[in-house]
């Protein structure tokens, strides 16, 4: 039987990570309402200008370039967005998930993987990783964007890769979370206004 010594101590350990689990709490709050703000801002962003875009391109006529004409290589492009740790939900499983249910055989996948738990999971199933940029998920930055970018564009300019995807976790709410596989290129006209 433990003695009234040991029950004391016990009690103020207990004590004390309650209150140190509390400021977890309050510090996780703070920064996940930050990042769904910065989230909810560059969708709106983002879909202004990818409707803008493809809308200018469907009322301009003919136009001749090559990112509106598909590739003659077999090969398609997905840039996976995941996690480098667990503990996210199914936030990793979904992104992950979506790319093998998809329509893209693996072996006409180049996976460009930001995120490590997605970079890991596509290589056990055999996907080709062409690049890993999982060191730039925790500070993104714009310069990260643009080599990623240009990297790809390089590739699908020379005919190597002949579509490009976005595999990713669209923010609706701090609930739900839906995954999307986006076509960037070659891009595809809207015709809405």
């Amino acid at each position: 039987m433990a003695s009234m010594r040991d029950i004391k101590r016990r009690k103020v350990s207990i004590q004390s990570t309650q209150q140190i689990t509390k400021a977890m709490k309050l510090v996780s709050t703070v920064k996940l309402q930050k990042a769904k703000t910065r989230a909810e801002q560059s969708k709106t962003y983002f879909d202004y200008m990818y409707k803008t875009v493809t809308s200018m391109l469907a009322k301009s006529g003919n136009i001749n370039h090559p990112y509106l004409v598909a590739g003659e290589s077999k090969k398609k492009a997905v840039i996976a967005i995941t996690s480098n740790r667990g503990l996210a939900g199914g936030y990793n499983a979904n992104v992950t998930k979506l790319i093998t249910n998809s329509d893209i055989p693996k072996e006409d996948a180049y996976i460009y993987a930001i995120g490590r738990k997605g970079k890991d999971f596509l290589a056990r199933r055999g996907y080709e990783i062409k690049t890993d940029y999982s060191d730039v998920i925790n500070e993104p930055i714009y310069k990260d964007a643009a080599e990623i970018s240009k990297e790809v564009l390089n590739q699908f300019a020379k005919g190597e890769i002949g579509e490009i995807y976005l595999a990713y976790t669209s923010f609706k709410n701090t609930v739900s979370h839906i995954p999307t596989l986006m076509k960037l290129l070659p891009v595809e006209m809207n015709e809405e206004s």
